[in-house]
């Protein structure tokens, strides 16, 4: 029992000193899309265009950090065009952001799906029309 105030009272005496400090408690459970979904696989969809009526779009996205997309615009007559890359998280690990041979373009990542984030990393406004790139292969 003597132990058992001893621990109690050091545990106290640690908290109050890391309060003093001004450091920041670590939260024991930090769950982000990073860290507990599976993330990794194919992704497709259509996803908006200015002047078309959308892009026909292939996403793989590696553990190791690389991706390769694969895009298509409907209704004209251009090949598909395909990039590799790089893709980095944010701090928070719900969101991804491809390097410039994907366009920059962002990414908000949800169990089984990719939300298209606008160039400041937003959601697209409400007016777009609401698509997603849905995942199809699990690796």
């Amino acid at each position: 029992m003597r132990n058992l105030i001893i621990l109690v009272a050091l545990a106290a005496g640690l908290w109050g000193c890391a309060q003093q400090a001004g450091t920041a408690v670590p939260t024991p459970d930090a769950h982000n899309s990073r860290n507990s979904l599976s993330w990794a696989g194919l992704y497709e969809g259509v996803l908006p265009c200015a002047d078309c009526p959308g892009i026909k779009t292939r996403l793989t996205l590696r553990h190791d950090g690389s991706y390769e997309l694969v895009t298509e615009y409907l209704e004209r007559p251009l090949p598909a065009r395909t990039a590799r890359g790089q893709f980095t998280w944010n701090a928070a690990g719900g969101a991804i952001t491809l390097d410039v041979a994907g366009g920059g373009q962002a990414f908000m990542v949800g169990e089984g799906r990719l939300l298209p984030l606008g160039r400041d990393g937003t959601p697209l406004p409400a007016s777009t029309p609401a698509r997603v790139l849905t995942q199809v292969r699990v690796d």
